[in-house]
């Protein structure tokens, strides 16, 4: 009987280090990008980093580019900005050169900050259009977002931008 209980305790405990595993394994990581109001570093996304939070701390008058991977089914990133982007700088996610033109897609909510329900707009590039990159423009407010989601053969944007007017989050050929 002893023996039988040392087996059984010694299942429980690895049942919990697994669970305590897949627990920590489900954290999404968390990767900063920008360098706050200095000359931000471009971002080339791999495919390995999928499932990641990008935290944006970029408030310079420059450009934080972003590539985005090749196009593969499943691949999915999550931006969130942590600073104000209020120094006429912008943020750019462009597809990847192996991928063809068109493969950016997506509606993005974007809203006046301190406006009235009037104040919305949406930046749309949905069903056949020629984007093969986003831009949040400058004056984008923190807890602005943007999520990527790849079908398969297109990555589909979606998200809000809080920012001082209605023409700063664009599709662009």
């Amino acid at each position: 009987q002893l023996a039988h209980n040392i087996i059984l305790l010694r299942r429980i405990l690895i049942m919990a280090k697994v669970a305590r595993a897949a627990r920590v394994a489900s954290k999404q990581r968390a990767e900063p990008l920008g360098n706050g109001t200095s000359a931000p570093t471009a971002k080339a996304i791999t495919a390995a980093e999928t499932g990641e939070l990008y935290l944006i701390d970029h408030n310079y008058a420059g450009e934080l580019a972003i590539t985005l991977p090749p196009i593969k089914e499943g691949n999915y990133f999550r931006f969130q900005l942590m600073t104000q982007l209020s120094a006429n700088g912008s943020i750019t996610f462009n597809k990847n050169a192996a991928d063809a033109a068109g493969t950016i897609k997506g509606t993005v909510l974007c809203l006046v900050y301190a406006g009235s329900s009037a104040d919305t707009t949406i930046a749309t590039n949905k069903d056949a259009g020629s984007a093969t990159k986003f831009t949040i423009l400058d004056d984008a407010h923190v807890g602005s977002y943007v999520e990527v989601y790849c079908d398969g053969t297109n990555y589909q944007f979606s998200g809000v931008v809080i920012a001082d007017n209605l023409a700063r989050a664009v599709f662009n050929a």
